[in-house]
C-alpha cells in the first residue's frame, strides 16, 4: 500500500507539471494579445488624417519611374506610408506579429498603393546610395503575396484556414 509521503510526492509532481502547462498557456496568450496590441496600435496610426492624406497624395502619382527629381509632397506621402509598412515588414520577419492579422488588416491597402510608391522607393534607394531603403516595406509585399498564394492554394480563394 502506498504511504503518505509517497502520495504526496506524486501530489507535488502532478502539482509542477499542472503549474507549468498553466504557464506555458498564459505566456501563449500574453504574446498573442501583444502581438494583437502592437498591430491594432499600428492600424489606428494608419487610419489618422495624416495618412489619408499622404495615400492621397501618392494616389496622384503616377506609377512610372520619375525621370527627374518627384515632387516634395509626393515623397512626404511615400515616406509617411512607407514608414508604417517597413515597421510592419521588420515585425513580420522578427515573427513578431502573425502574417494572418497583417493580411486582413492591411493586405488590400499595401496591394493598392505598393505599385505607385514602388518606383519612387527606387528612385530614393538610388538618388540616397541606400540600396536597402525601405527593403523592410517591399519584403512585407512579397511575404504577404507568397502567404496567400500558399493559402490559396490550398483551400480556395474565398476560404479562411
Amino acid at each position: 500500500m502506498l504511504d503518505l509521503s509517497t502520495i504526496a510526492t506524486v501530489v507535488a509532481a502532478v502539482s509542477v507539471v499542472v503549474g507549468v502547462v498553466f504557464t506555458v498557456l498564459e505566456l501563449r496568450h500574453m504574446t498573442r494579445t501583444r502581438q494583437t496590441d502592437i498591430i491594432m496600435r499600428i492600424y489606428d496610426r494608419f487610419g489618422s488624417k495624416e495618412m489619408v492624406e499622404a495615400m492621397y497624395s501618392v494616389g496622384q502619382v503616377r506609377s512610372e519611374t520619375p525621370a527627374t527629381s518627384p515632387p516634395r509632397a509626393a515623397l512626404t506621402g511615400v515616406t509617411q506610408i512607407a514608414i508604417i509598412f517597413e515597421g510592419l515588414g521588420v515585425l513580420l520577419q522578427q515573427d513578431l506579429i502573425d502574417i494572418k492579422l497583417v493580411n486582413s488588416l492591411f493586405g488590400p491597402t499595401l496591394d493598392a498603393l505598393w505599385e505607385p510608391i514602388r518606383p519612387l522607393i527606387y528612385w530614393m534607394r538610388e538618388s540616397l546610395k541606400q540600396p536597402t531603403f525601405f527593403s523592410h516595406f517591399e519584403y512585407l509585399y512579397n511575404r504577404l503575396n507568397e502567404y496567400r498564394k500558399e493559402n490559396t492554394e490550398s483551400v480556395g480563394p474565398h476560404t479562411h484556414k
